[in-house]
């Protein structure tokens, strides 16, 4: 069994690229909670710690379960601010973000663990943990999965290469799937909706190479079709609040498919008239808007400061007579967390396609032949409003935040 290989080796230095939650973080966490209780080379009592790419991500992970692990007769004190235990015997374990790399500087190191190292800025090892562990000989487990869009993935991917060179006695590689500890139905739920790519990366702990077009899966013989309107599906309307060009898109869907009927991109313009443009085309093509639901940039939240309203409440004044149901979030998703969202529905992992786009959506179609990531996604201001679309509806991350709701129309409704 690969946990328990990697649990007695005796390699100083383990990297461990496994899948997403296999229990990589749990074990390291009991890792570090047991040297605490042993002795030193040194023979002075350990430092040891645990860190995360930032502050904020290494306290969610770490502080409350490795003070959980540890039995309180056995501690003489914790501090919440340093967030730093020390034990009885005088050991110190410590929580750090690597987002300010220079707090591990200047103190020796018996051992560490670094999780979401592919998050990590680049060089995080080579410039300050190795050197901060050398005067103890300290170990360190280097844990994470495989992130194809992050700065230290290319850091990361040297030091797994690294670490299977048998040459290097100190360097051990330890990796398992998911499928190691999730449950069966989980993982085969995963394979038919993600990505292949993805589902590679998160779930089998593989390194994926993706440079270039960040929808390499768009392939326009399977995805750009006549797709008609559907008086079965309710419309939905998503807006992108860009001035020039203000792009939006006519979308339907069922739960599983998505459709992209029609797309609307206005030069110059304001929301006002980006609303009387889609007015305009319900009416000339008999599109039903009971029901209709509205998706977008949640910058629209924003007030202007000439007239005093924001996008939003001027979308809801324009539709308020059809009762709109708005799903927007109170901040906009991380970019990529919604370039993997799109990327899911383009392909995935193993199921039928579920997008089509009419071929009328020239804008769109562009955007999705020409975005590069990392690079000029944020430019592709059609792509945008189909980003927000399908990471609300269709995330394969953590839910999106709440939607407006009533709160949100009282808001709104109470706008000037």
């Amino acid at each position: 069994m690969e946990q328990l290989r990697l649990w007695d080796s005796q390699t100083r230095f383990k990297v461990v690229p496994a899948g997403r939650r296999s229990g990589k973080t749990e074990l390291a966490k009991r890792w570090l909670i047991e040297h605490l209780f042993r002795p030193t080379q040194h023979g002075q009592p350990g430092r040891y710690f645990a860190a995360a790419p930032t502050y904020s991500q290494a306290k969610r992970v770490f502080w409350e379960d490795l003070k959980s692990l540890i039995r309180r007769e056995w501690v003489r004190s914790i501090s919440e601010t340093d967030l730093r235990i020390v034990t009885t015997r005088g050991a110190q374990l410590w929580v750090h973000g690597l987002d300010v790399p220079q707090r591990i500087e200047g103190s020796p190191w018996d051992g560490c663990v670094i999780d979401e190292l592919a998050n990590c800025r680049p060089k995080i090892w080579d410039a300050h943990v190795r050197p901060a562990l050398a005067d103890r000989r300290g170990w360190a487990w280097l844990i994470g999965v495989p992130d194809m869009d992050s700065p230290g993935q290319v850091d990361y991917e040297n030091l797994v290469l690294l670490a299977q060179n048998r040459e290097e006695p100190e360097w051990g590689c330890f990796s398992w799937p998911s499928a190691d500890i999730l449950p069966p139905d989980e993982i085969e739920s995963a394979r038919r909706l993600l990505d292949p790519a993805i589902f590679e990366q998160e779930y089998l702990g593989k390194f994926v190479i993706a440079r270039g077009r960040a929808f390499a899966n768009f392939d326009s013989t399977i995805h750009v079709k006549p797709t008609a309107y559907d008086p079965s599906l309710r419309i939905c309307w998503s807006l992108d609040f860009n001035i020039d060009p203000m792009c939006s898109g006519v979308i339907q869907h069922d739960g599983t498919r998505v459709r992209v009927i029609d797309e609307i991109s206005l030069p110059d313009t304001d929301t006002d008239s980006a609303c009387d443009a889609f007015l305009e085309r319900a009416e000339n093509r008999k599109w039903d808007l009971k029901d209709i639901t509205i998706y977008g940039d949640a910058t629209g939240w924003a007030r202007d400061s000439t007239s005093g309203k924001s996008d939003w409440a001027i979308v809801l004044r324009r539709l308020h007579n059809l009762s709109p149901r708005f799903k927007v979030p109170r901040s906009n998703p991380a970019v990529k967390d919604t370039v993997n969202a799109v990327r899911a529905m383009l392909r995935s992992a193993n199921g039928p396609n579920r997008l089509s786009i009419d071929p009328r959506c020239n804008r769109l179609i562009q955007d999705l032949r020409n975005a590069v990531w990392p690079g000029n996604i944020e430019a592709q201001h059609a792509l945008s409003w189909l980003r927000y679309f399908i990471d609300w509806e269709y995330s394969i991350g953590l839910p999106s935040t709440a939607s407006v709701g009533s709160v949100g129309f009282s808001k709104l409704q109470r706008e000037p």
